[in-house]
């Protein structure tokens, strides 16, 4: 049978036990919600910079658009010229 003393000792470890599972389960939510934070924060990061680049995009496919309907405008029989040219050289290779 055990005595006073053991059982106060198992007691007393069984409570240490139990506050230190309670803290892991405390220090594992914390890191768990400070992962979660830093995800959400990079995710964000990530969005901004990949709308900031597709914003450059548009805009450089608007220059690009621009300068290409300027040059059809000041020379429309070379540009109609070489369309043709462009969908001949495109069929020879399609058609392969």
């Amino acid at each position: 049978m055990a005595s006073k003393n053991e059982t106060n000792a198992n007691t007393a470890e069984t409570e240490a036990l139990k506050k230190d599972i309670e803290q892991l389960r405390a220090d594992l939510a914390a890191l768990s919600e400070s992962f979660k934070n830093s995800m959400n924060a990079q995710a964000h990061a990530g969005l901004h910079k990949a709308r900031d680049h597709f914003q450059d995009a548009a805009q450089e496919a608007g220059r690009y658009t621009q300068q290409w309907s300027d040059e059809i405008k000041t020379r429309p029989y070379t540009s109609v010229i070489a369309a043709f040219g462009v969908g001949l050289l495109l069929g020879k290779l399609f058609s392969r």
